[in-house]
């Protein structure tokens, strides 16, 4: 006896807290929050990679360069401007070939520095 009414019980509460669920009405919120409209939320990248000094004053010179050029295409690709994506894309082919025939220039004491800058901008921009 206990064996079908215990279950007959437990079904009897399961169904009709399901009714209760159905036949709620659901009312819209109170108090929503809003959104300040005022507002303009927009993408921005923060400088890539502090710029390190190099004694070499060509390496120097394209350091600054093409970390600013790499913030600058960090920030379009962040916004998707697909204009200034189509002019940075030649340029950021042009600043790596010349990143690789520069590596090949400076002094021995500042390589391994000025490598390491430049696979740190490489590695923003993947």
């Amino acid at each position: 006896m206990k064996k079908i009414v215990y279950p007959m019980l437990l079904s009897a509460v399961l169904l009709t807290a399901c009714k209760k669920e159905e036949n709620k009405i659901q009312e819209p919120m109170t108090d929503p929050p809003v959104e300040n409209s005022n507002e303009v939320q927009q993408n921005t990248v923060e400088d890539v990679v502090a710029v390190p000094k190099f004694q070499y004053a060509e390496a120097d010179q394209f350091a600054q360069e093409y970390s600013k050029f790499v913030n600058d295409f960090k920030t379009a690709t962040a916004n998707n401007d697909s204009e200034a994506l189509k002019t940075l894309g030649p340029k950021l082919n042009e600043y790596q070939k010349r990143g690789v025939e520069l590596a090949k220039r400076v002094p021995q004491d500042e390589a391994v520095a000025f490598q390491d800058f430049l696979n740190r901008l490489e590695s923003y921009i993947k």
